[in-house]
Formats: structure tokens, sequence, C-alpha cells
């Protein structure tokens, strides 16, 4: 065994390094962390491979994404759908908190809507079409929902927690009234005959941003629906992870995984925690998903 695989010598080496391992998780770090809450300049993570830009608003953000050698925590499944996408799509994207998603829309894709209620996330999408010369962004400062009106958003402590309903996830610490407007609304008013792709990321107000698009999904106005199950998120305001499937499957659409794979009828009723597809003609689409090495969250 070579010496620098022995035990004796990894723990030298490793009680040699402690002293800086502290220094920097109990020095260095706090004091940059410090430096970005204080700065009014915007530090941006950058993945060029995918054209990523994301903002940094803590230094343990930083630390993180920097550990996982990714943008943002979107990128697996962005990855993955990319190949699904062509230049004519339009794309609506419901809970477009920063607006790193939503760019990267912008540049595959012919338009984007975009639906944020939240102000400082809102700015902050501006700040990245302003910095990215987008053109084919349209931002909204609504949230969407089953039927129009105004709600309360409730404001969570990390600005990617923000929901109409008050998930018990994280906590929250303020409730700001919101306009809410429905999918089949604003395609009439907006004059919008065909949603390529409709990506729902909304912290479980899945299912009522479903129920507004029932008129688009009952004539199959809609191509492709990208959302997310997590059943903590769910269980902590009473919800069924099964009751988000409801509006696409009364209106003949199928659920599929990234992977590919359908869910049956078990997997409907107990969803597993993950992110998932849904067509009206899956076929056309489960063999143009694309790979990832990016991890999961």
């Amino acid at each position: 065994m070579p010496l620098k695989d022995s035990f004796p010598y990894r723990a030298l080496r490793y009680g040699m390094l402690l002293p800086l391992r502290l220094y920097s998780k109990y020095v260095t770090e706090p004091i940059i962390k410090r430096w970005i809450k204080k700065s009014e300049l915007m530090v941006y993570v950058h993945d060029p491979r995918r054209g990523l830009l994301r903002p940094i608003l803590e230094g343990q953000r930083l630390k993180w994404t920097l550990n996982e050698n990714i943008s943002i925590d979107a990128t697996h499944w962005l990855d993955v759908i990319e190949p699904l996408l062509s230049k004519q799509d339009i794309v609506f994207d419901v809970g477009t908190n920063i607006g790193s998603v939503a760019n990267w829309f912008a540049s595959r894709t012919q338009h984007v809507h975009c639906f944020e209620p939240h102000p400082d996330n809102l700015r902050m999408t501006s700040e990245q079409i302003e910095i990215r010369k987008t053109k084919n962004i349209t931002l909204s400062q609504i949230a969407l929902g089953s039927q129009p009106g105004t709600l309360q958003l409730n404001v969570k402590s990390f600005h990617g927690h923000h929901s109409l309903i008050d998930t018990k996830i994280t906590p929250t610490i303020e409730k700001i009234d919101v306009k809410v407007d429905t999918v089949d609304r604003y395609c009439m008013t907006m004059n919008i005959e065909q949603i390529d792709f409709l990506k729902v990321d909304v912290e479980g107000f899945e299912e009522e941003v479903l129920e507004g698009a029932k008129g688009m999904l009952s004539n199959g106005k809609i191509k492709l629906v990208l959302f997310e199950h997590r059943k903590s998120i769910l269980s902590s305001v009473g919800k069924l992870g099964k009751d988000i499937f409801t509006p696409l499957l009364e209106n003949g659409y199928t659920v599929f995984g990234l992977d590919g794979k359908i869910l049956n009828s078990e997997e409907l009723e107990n969803p597993p925690d993950a992110d998932f597809l849904a067509a009206m003609n899956p076929d056309e689409f489960i063999h143009k998903l694309g790979e990832s090495n990016a991890p999961v969250f």
C-alpha cells in the first residue's frame, strides 16, 4: 500500500489541515456571507455549458453551489427536457422565482410567459433579463390559480419557497396580497392558442394552477406539462399528492417520469417524490428525453 493511502498518513494529514478547515468555516465563510449581504453588487454563478445564470444571495448558497458543481438545483431536469424544446415553442413558466430557468427557456424557444408574484423575485428576474438582453420574455407580476382574484402569498425565509398555501417546510415571515389569474383566462386575453411547454413550480399549489388550465387541457392545447411532487410539502397542509394528477388524467393526459417510465395506477395513487411530465401523446416525447449527470434534488 502506498504511504499516502495508509491510515496513519491520512490521519496526520487530516490533523494538519483541520485548523485551516475550522478557520475557513468559522472565520472566512461568515465574512464572505456578510460582504455579500451588505454589498450593492450582485454576484452570479455562471454555467457556460448550459447558459445558466444564478444570483447568489448568501455565502452559504455559494458554498452549496460550488460543492455540487451546478448553478441551480433544476439543472438535472433542464438537461433531461432540453431535447423536447424547439425554437417555435411557446413556454409558460409558472413560478418563475429569480429568473434563471426563464432565461434558459428563452434562449431555446420562441417566447416565454413568466408568472411571479413576489416583488423581490420579480426584480431579480428583470435584472437577469436586462443583463442578458433577453427579448422574448413577457414577465407578469401575478400568480396563477384556479380562479382570478386576490390571494395572500406566504413569504418564506428562502426565495424559492414562497407559496399561496402556508406550507410548514420553512417558516412564514410575512403575508402579502397578490393578484391571481388563470392559465385559461390569460391565454384568452393574450390570444394564445397553444402552450407547447407548461412548467409549474409553485410549492404545493400545482393542483390549483392545473384546475385553472382545464379549458386548454380539455382541448389538447397544452402539449407538455412539467410539475413536481413533494409529499412533505403537500402533507404539511393536508393535501394528497394524487390530487395533482386529477386535472391532467381527467383531460386525457398520461403522466411519466423524467426516466420515461409511465406511472401505473399504484404510483398515481401514492406518487413518489419526483419531477413529472404529462402529455396526451407521451410516445412523442419519451424517446427524446435527454440525460444528465447533475444531482437530483
